[in-house]
């Protein structure tokens, strides 16, 4: 092959982030930082461990020699986990892929990359609270302060929605079409793609009460806020994963079904199995968090949303009482996605 330019190389990155995974697959900007972290990985792997400053660096180091070793590197001297290294080795993929694309003579390297195997990976169990524990986690904010009950609304948004993270600080309080029937919220999720979440009964009278206290004059705001010195502020995701945190601590101290570490992705995960173990289709569930394409939402929205909701409430456990254990290797294989 002849030499490529090294200039090449630094184009098609730029291009490749700011453009292809930003524009044309509408990637989030989390999604887009975790494959930036990827690709300069391998950046310092090469100038670290085979001289190559990254100044010096070309196309012509993609190798799938040298991809081997970065790989090796990551598993057996980081001791990085089996998923992690195969996110990386998918992340070289899909930018060769890129390059392969846009400069032709690229493809012999594209294809001597894609087919290296990724490695097997430990399927572990999903992690969900039982309903008795999510009925504990969410008594734990205190209700007489703003603060706690602010933090209450918040782990009960997030887990009658499935939410993600992101699509709870970016919500705003005009999402909320709470006149309607059924009532529901626009989440706007990964690609700027948004999807209409049916809100159960006893969510819609936490969220008068929490509207009444937090959103008084019903201005445009976000949904969720923090009060600083300059007026409401958005949230961030790591605010949230810090009051989930601290709630999860003072749940435990109560109850030892709540389990240690409560991250935000667990509520999603929670609320994704007790849908599930409550009758609702995996098919279903995967729309529910948004996995399937919404983009002509809007075409059917109602149909779609009352269709929605009845699964939901036939679905919606009453999180009160022991919960269901289960077991069965396939059904959380195939959840492990959600």
């Amino acid at each position: 092959m002849a030499k490529t330019k090294k200039a090449d190389l630094w184009r098609l990155v730029t291009d490749y982030f700011d453009v292809y995974l930003k524009d044309v697959r509408r990637m989030s900007k989390g999604t887009i930082e975790t494959y930036r972290y990827g690709l300069y990985s391998f950046v310092s792997y090469m100038s670290k461990h085979r001289n190559v400053e990254a100044s010096l660096l070309s196309l012509d180091h993609f190798t799938r020699d040298n991809v081997k070793e970065f790989i090796a590197h990551l598993h057996l001297v980081d001791e990085l986990a089996d998923s992690t290294c195969n996110l990386r080795l998918s992340i070289l993929k899909s930018f060769l892929r890129y390059c392969a694309d846009e400069y032709v003579p690229l493809y012999a390297t594209y294809q001597s990359i894609r087919t290296m195997p990724k490695a097997r990976e430990e399927q572990k169990p999903v992690e969900y609270l039982s309903e008795k524990a999510l009925k504990v986690l969410l008594l734990a904010p205190d209700p007489n302060t703003r603060l706690g009950r602010r933090d209450c609304m918040i782990m009960i948004f997030m887990y009658d929605t499935g939410c993600r993270v992101q699509e709870l600080v970016d919500v705003q309080f005009g999402s909320l079409h709470l006149e309607a029937s059924p009532c529901y919220v626009v989440l706007t999720g990964k690609g700027n793609k948004t999807r209409l979440i049916p809100l159960m009964e006893k969510t819609v009278a936490h969220l008068n009460a929490y509207i009444h206290m937090f959103h008084p004059t019903r201005i445009k705001r976000p949904l969720f806020y923090a009060r600083k010195r300059n007026g409401p502020s958005k949230l961030s995701t790591d605010a949230i994963a810090v009051l989930l945190k601290k709630h999860g601590e003072e749940a435990s101290k109560t109850c030892i079904e709540v389990l240690s570490g409560i991250h935000p992705h667990l509520m999603r995960s929670t609320r994704a199995m007790h849908l599930y173990l409550n009758g609702m289709p995996l098919e279903n569930v995967a729309k529910f968090l948004g996995h399937a394409d919404s983009s002509s939402i809007s075409h059917y929205a109602t149909a779609n949303l009352a269709m929605i909701t009845a699964a939901v409430e036939k679905a919606n456990p009453n999180v009160v009482g022991t919960s269901k254990d289960w077991e069965d290797p396939q059904i959380l294989k195939r959840l492990m996605g959600l």
